[in-house]
């Protein structure tokens, strides 16, 4: 443990210093990628939902808002409490405790499953130039899961995944500018518990091979270290940022268990300037460089071609962009080449455009495109079980285009209508495959895929003492051909995606001190490529309740209730997600 706090202090100095030349010299943009899970609270960081098994891993960031406890999920939602309508985010399940008089919390609950979730942090500086935060995570389960389709060979398995975070994040306002400072450690442990007799070529083995096999946990560790400038804002002066961030990962078993895992690194730097033009108009420019290297590879020989090669990806994009206070603009083009297996290059549109025609309505279109790095650490949080032997490859987004509306005009009822189309060349879509060595692992089937969409979203607060969220959307799919793929399959589907996807949550407080939070999360449609033949998965369809009791200012208890339908889906195909279960738990601020 001391080699690696000396790691991390040395990368996040070395990473310091970096950014600093940067800035002296031009800007930066931060890039950090993050999918938001469980806890949230005022400068705190989000946990994963201990209590589902098949969720993603995530690498948790802290938020400015005051939640307990929500139930993530990977579709498209709107939250009533934590997001603006229209933007993404997991279904909220919040207490709606104020949490601003304390700088420090611990949290406790287990459950069904030997699930366990677990939080504590500390704000250790807080001052009006300074903030520096130290928090750590913790959430398991290690529990039988009955398959959803089980053989006469095996119809359960042990689900096992643990996930642990440390982060600090540190930043410090000069009189121009703001710095931060960030280093984290994360390690997710877990197994293949898939079930493997979804493979007809497989019938008549001996289920203790697979129960072997499943003994066995795969570990990932990611090491974590981010610097960064940005300028005070000003719309008639020079704006700069500039952001560098480094990642260690390591697997801890590669083709079998005989042979170490991938390991590698990612360096990640980006800056943007703008100057101002005109009253309220800036041109600039953003640019930066991606680069992902692999190491130790010894399982190699035993593979036919070497999809391990680094990764450099360059950045540029210029723009320009007007505020017009009720009118905003940014017209550039993203222009990205990357080195890999083999050269790509991608110029796609940018535009940023919004119109608020009156007070409380906007009028929104918004186009990107660019490549797409699929790096190790990002996959992972998508979907952990990947062949372990195994590499995304690159994909190039040519345009993602948005367009919507969205309106407060009625006090208390808030809508957003929207609509989009993205095209990507070489996009992946999970598929499972039959692995020698670990069973039931997720492999890729890429493919040139136009995905659109349109839907609506609503929140209120009309009825007293209850918040309402749902938001609903229809998805379609133009899959023209399949690339980089041998033995494509002759149906051309958007395997494993939903065409119809739904979320609602609310949050009822009739009695003082006590919170009923509900969630309902809903995916429909989905397919899945298994045996050479298409099969249909079953829906997502689960409901989700808590309840919370606030026994003094600093201490709260909660009970949960997951899937209370004990409904039986897979996110990924033989990954059987738990059944109804409870986990209650403590909450303290000091």
């Amino acid at each position: 443990m001391n080699t690696l706090y000396k790691t991390l202090f040395i990368s996040t100095l070395g990473l310091s210093v970096a950014s600093v030349n940067i800035a002296a010299q031009t800007a930066a943009k931060d890039t950090t990628l993050n999918r938001q899970v469980s806890l949230e609270r005022e400068y705190t960081p989000t946990i994963q939902d201990a209590s589902k098994i098949n969720t993603l891993p995530a690498l948790h960031e802290p938020t400015k808002k005051q939640y307990d406890i929500k139930f993530e999920n990977s579709i498209p939602n709107t939250s009533i409490t934590s997001h603006p309508i229209g933007d993404t985010g997991s279904g909220d399940i919040k207490t709606d405790i104020p949490f601003s008089k304390h700088r420090g919390y611990f949290l406790f609950g287990a459950g069904m499953y030997s699930n366990l979730d677990g939080a504590a942090g500390y704000r250790i500086v807080d001052s009006e130039n300074d903030q520096f935060d130290l928090f750590a995570t913790h959430n398991s389960t290690d529990g039988k899961i009955k398959y959803l389709n089980p053989s006469s060979y095996l119809d359960e398995a042990k689900a096992k995944n643990m996930e642990n975070l440390i982060k600090a994040k540190y930043s410090h306002k000069f009189e121009s500018l703001t710095w931060h400072l960030n280093g984290s450690f994360f390690n997710n442990t877990f197994n293949y518990y898939g079930n493997p007799y979804v493979f007809s070529n497989i019938l008549g083995e001996n289920a203790s091979f697979h129960e072997g096999l499943m003994k066995h946990n795969q570990g990932v560790n990611v090491i974590e270290a981010e610097t960064g400038i940005t300028s005070t804002e000003h719309s008639d002066a020079m704006y700069y940022s500039a952001n560098v961030k480094y990642n260690n990962f390591t697997s801890k078993y590669g083709y079998d268990t005989n042979y170490d895992g991938v390991s590698g690194s990612i360096f990640d730097a980006m800056v943007n300037i703008a100057a101002p033009v005109q009253t309220d108009h800036k041109a600039g420019v953003e640019g930066g460089v991606f680069f992902q290297s692999f190491s130790n590879i010894d399982f190699l020989p035993l593979l036919d071609t070497d999809p391990f090669h680094n990764l450099t990806i360059f950045k540029a994009r210029p723009y320009y962009s007007i505020d017009g206070g009720d009118f905003k603009l940014s017209l550039g083009v993203n222009i990205n080449w990357a080195s890999d297996i083999e050269n790509k290059f991608v110029a796609a549109p940018s535009i940023k455009t919004s119109w608020n025609f009156n007070e409380k309505s906007l009028l929104y279109f918004n186009v990107g495109g660019g490549i797409n790095d699929n790096n190790f650490v990002e996959i992972n949080r998508e979907n952990r079980y990947i062949n372990p032997i195994s590499r995304v490859f690159i994909s190039q987004t040519l345009y993602d285009a948005q367009i919507g509306v969205r309106s407060g005009i009625v006090s208390g009822l808030e809508f957003d209508i929207f609509g989009g189309y993205k095209y990507t060349k070489d996009d992946h879509l999970f598929v499972p495959y039959d692995a020698a060595s670990w069973g039931n692992v997720s492999d890729m089937l890429y493919a040139n895929l136009g995905e659109g969409h349109f839907g609506g979203a609503l929140k209120t607060k009309l009825i007293p003492y209850t918040d309402l969220s749902l938001k609903a959307t229809t998805h379609f799919y133009n899959l023209s051909k399949y690339t980089l793929t041998d033995n494509a399959p002759e149906k051309k589907e958007a395997w494993g995606l939903p065409s119809l996807t739904f979320d609602f949550n609310a949050d009822f407080s009739f009695i003082d001190n006590l919170t009923l939070s509900v969630n309902y999360i809903f995916e429909g449609g989905r397919k899945m490529y298994v045996n050479e033949a298409s099969s249909k998965m079953d829906n997502i369809n689960e409901l989700n309740i808590k309840g919370t009791y606030n026994i003094l200012d600093w201490l709260s208890f909660f009970v949960r209730a997951n899937n209370v339908m004990n409904q039986k889906y897979e996110r990924q195909y033989g990954y059987t997600n738990q059944g109804i279960n409870a986990l209650g738990g403590i909450s303290l601020k000091f």
